[in-house]
């Protein structure tokens, strides 16, 4: 076909769509320019269907690029990108009647509720084949909720387990881990495939249930760790295990009554190895793990050892993953650090409480604004820093506060490198009201 002829069909089908603005239908001059649209596009499909592209603004007769100074180019490539249509076939029973109402279809006011070939197809329209532009954005955006979600319901499954076997523990002393096994390993798995995300879901925590989250959280952190370390994986699951039953031991005090808190603080340690080491799995690391987690790397803390004795290194990985999550939790007195400043505090920490070799390699880690920093951008945007980047000054932020400071309706992902933007500051959730969890 030659190209006048297409040319001619998008000059007709402008002048079509300008008329049905101008004049009603009885009119001379829109008659004539439907009559002149349906002899276009006739022409246009003696060989066969014709079919109209559009792409970035510029119009195609399948694959050929056509002139865009034809008139009307320009105005009906902007209508089909505004009704988000991608293509146009004409078949070629096409009638004087499919013509018409496509022109009106395509004079209507685009919105979100309007899909142009349900509309044609409403009218009666039945030789006209639209195809709709694809939002790939709004696409990888619904997955990556439909895998949050899953994700969230995994750390919910978890949070059911540990609730279980806390109850189970405190009427019979049995501490059957088996479930809780399982579940750490789909978390695992879930962080060889996307440790971001794992990390997102330890900025999860509750007004009540306080310790369970807490113990879930510590878990996430000291497999971070062991997984920076290059632990194999069933190393990784007896350190999630440990991690996650660390503070077993407060199950014998009510954590609630202010008399028995410092108690517990001091004996849960022993007490949570003692209800351990009855595990009939050959295992005893979360048995160790629990009785010296809170042994400092400087010899100090509890329960006391004799001079000389080393921790076992899980101890040491989640004496570090309770530290930083304690730090970043919401105290009751309703203060906590940002991430970044939890950071800082951890290196500090390397002086006497925590190994300094390990603690480097969880700062690493985590890199220069760890998941869940809040930052205000170089464009004033603010978001909250969902993945690390290839460079560590510039990670991936889901935005939520547009250059207006206004909500978002919908949150939308950027790679600060690839956008050329920087992070200007650090901003505390608490002054924005900003539940971090909720946008991970």
């Amino acid at each position: 076909m030659e190209e006048r002829v297409a040319l001619e069909m998008i000059t007709a089908l402008s002048a079509a769509r300008k008329a049905t603005h101008l004049y009603p239908p009885a009119h001379p001059k829109y008659q004539q320019a439907v009559a002149e649209l349906t002899a276009a596009v006739h022409e246009c499909v003696l060989e066969g269907p014709f079919t109209l592209n559009v792409h970035l603004g510029r119009l195609y007769q399948d694959s050929r690029v056509l002139s865009s100074e034809v008139s009307g180019s320009h105005a009906i490539a902007e209508a089909l990108e505004a009704h988000r249509v991608e293509s146009i076939t004409f078949e070629p029973d096409v009638s004087e009647h499919d013509a018409i109402t496509l022109v009106e279809v395509l004079a209507m006011r685009p919105t979100p509720s309007l899909d142009v070939a349900e509309e044609l197809e409403r009218r009666g329209a039945t030789a006209i084949v639209v195809a709709a532009i694809v939002d790939e954005e709004a696409e990888e955006a619904e997955e990556r909720d439909r895998i949050r979600e899953q994700d969230r319901a995994l750390y919910k499954r978890l949070l059911g387990v540990l609730r279980t076997l806390t109850a189970r523990i405190q009427q019979t002393g049995d501490p059957n881990v088996g479930e809780a096994g399982m579940v750490v390993e789909g978390i695992l798995a879930r962080l060889m495939d996307d440790s971001a995300a794992v990390l997102g879901l330890a900025t999860m925590n509750g007004q009540s249930e306080t310790n369970l989250f807490h113990s879930i959280n510590t878990m996430i952190y000291a497999l971070i760790v062991g997984n920076e370390l290059g632990i194999p994986e069933e190393g990784l699951t007896s350190l999630g295990v440990a991690a996650l039953l660390h503070d077993i031991g407060k199950v014998a005090f009510d954590t609630t009554d202010p008399a028995q808190v410092e108690q517990a603080r001091y004996l849960h340690p022993k007490i949570g190895a003692d209800i351990l080491s009855r595990l009939p799995e050959q295992d005893r690391t979360p048995m160790l793990v629990a009785y010296e987690h809170h042994m400092a790397a400087d010899g100090s803390g509890y329960p006391e050892r004799e001079a000389g004795y080393v921790t076992h290194p899980y101890s040491r990985m989640v004496a570090i993953a309770d530290r930083y999550d304690r730090l970043t939790t919401v105290k009751p007195e309703g203060f906590a650090m940002t991430p970044d400043q939890a950071v800082i505090q951890l290196l500090r920490d390397t002086a006497s409480l925590l190994d300094q070799t390990l603690t480097r390699l969880f700062v690493k880690s985590l890199g220069v604004f760890p998941v869940g920093c809040v930052v205000r951008l170089t464009d004033h945007s603010v978001g909250v820093v969902c993945a690390r980047g290839a460079d560590s000054l510039h990670p991936r932020v889901r935005l939520m506060y547009d250059a207006d400071g206004l909500l978002l309706e919908s949150e939308r992902e950027i790679e600060t490198a690839e956008a050329e933007i920087g992070i200007v500051e650090i901003v505390d959730p608490e002054s924005l009201a900003v539940t971090v969890s909720d946008h991970l």
